[in-house]
């Protein structure tokens, strides 16, 4: 007779029977992710396009600088410039705030993320650097556009949460 009887499994274990199952819930109870809102999809879509016109002009700038002022320096000074017109772009852009009203300390908020994107990539060419000291310009762009992606991951969260939160759709 037990051999009719199926044989627990890691999804049965100290399961209750099915109908007392919730359907929301899958697996070891995770309870899968909730649809992303139209607003968040159009915003993240907008930060994409932004961060990517921004990364060209960033990568732009650093090859134009990089052999006038080294690498590091040229790191600093093209992230400065295409970060405060990103920024600029997302607050009106991504976020809808028109005006020059709460811009300086938008700007000022968002060198929060600025200071993490800058630490990553400058750590990076400094590890390039020391590693490969020979490396070429190519290799820098990599590390400097794998940084950047790192970065706006995090910067997307800063600027949403706490940069621009006061106007987010609910």
């Amino acid at each position: 007779m037990s051999a009719l009887l199926p044989l627990p499994t890691p999804l049965t274990i100290g399961r209750p029977a099915p109908a007392a199952i919730d359907r929301q819930r899958v697996g070891w109870g995770v309870t899968p992710p909730r649809r992303l809102s139209a607003a968040l999809v159009r915003q993240l879509v907008r930060f994409a396009v932004i961060g990517v016109i921004s990364t060209g002009v960033q990568l732009g700038l650093f090859l134009l600088l990089r052999d006038e002022v080294g690498v590091l320096t040229a790191n600093l000074a093209s992230m400065v410039m295409s970060t405060v017109a990103n920024t600029e772009a997302n607050r009106r852009i991504t976020f809808g705030f028109r005006g020059r009203s709460g811009a300086g300390r938008h700007q000022v908020l968002a060198l929060a993320g600025f200071g993490l994107s800058l630490a990553l990539s400058t750590g990076a060419l400094g590890l390039l650097e020391l590693v490969a000291p020979t490396a070429g310009w190519s290799a820098e762009l990599i590390v400097v556009l794998s940084t950047n992606a790192l970065g706006a991951v995090a910067r997307f969260a800063l600027l949403r949460g706490w940069v621009f939160s006061s106007r987010l759709p609910a």
